[in-house]
């Protein structure tokens, strides 16, 4: 667990996985498209090689799949088909330099710090205001490590939609 983990009387280890999930209309834009995750600034250009990058998800613009699903939508705006992916926030956390990845520790450094930009596949960057499908939101996973376990195991997702309303793109 990446986690300052809290023992219980039992021996039991607790602690949480942190995720960004990222969902959006993946024809939206018309072409192949990436979202990415920071903790901290986004450089300008946005780089993979940045200290404060966590992760991106892509989105593969299909043609064939969006007319089908236009068809489908029956006239409602837009269309497409919603698809979703995830970085996981939880190591670039503790690189950061939180000691702990309790909630009460994470959220407001959350709040903060956590940024996203997309960027279309030939490189050029996305208004987000072009993308109001996209919804990136906080998950909270509750690990726990009982004596014995090799690997913890995981509860449900909590989702936090107080951590990223008011950004472009942020929990609606």
């Amino acid at each position: 667990m990446a986690s300052q983990a809290l023992v219980t009387p039992a021996g039991t280890k607790t602690g949480y996985d942190w995720t960004a999930r990222i969902r959006c209309i993946e024809s939206e834009l018309g072409t192949n498209f990436s979202v990415w995750v920071f903790l901290g600034p986004i450089p300008n250009p946005p780089a993979m090689t940045s200290p404060n990058y966590v992760g991106s998800f892509d989105a593969y613009y299909d043609e064939i799949s969006y007319s089908i699903a236009e068809r489908r939508s029956q006239g409602r705006s837009r269309g497409g088909v919603l698809v979703q992916g995830f970085a996981n926030l939880s190591r670039a956390l503790v690189q950061q330099g939180l000691q702990t990845l309790e909630p009460e520790n994470v959220n407001p450094y959350l709040k903060s710090n956590l940024n996203w930009c997309a960027q279309k596949a030939n490189g050029d960057p996305v208004d987000l205001h072009d993308l109001p499908s996209l919804e990136v939101m906080v998950l909270e996973v509750p690990l726990t490590l009982k004596p014995g376990d090799r690997i913890p195991q995981r509860g449900f997702p909590k989702e936090h939609p107080d951590i990223t309303p008011g950004k472009q793109g942020g929990a609606k």
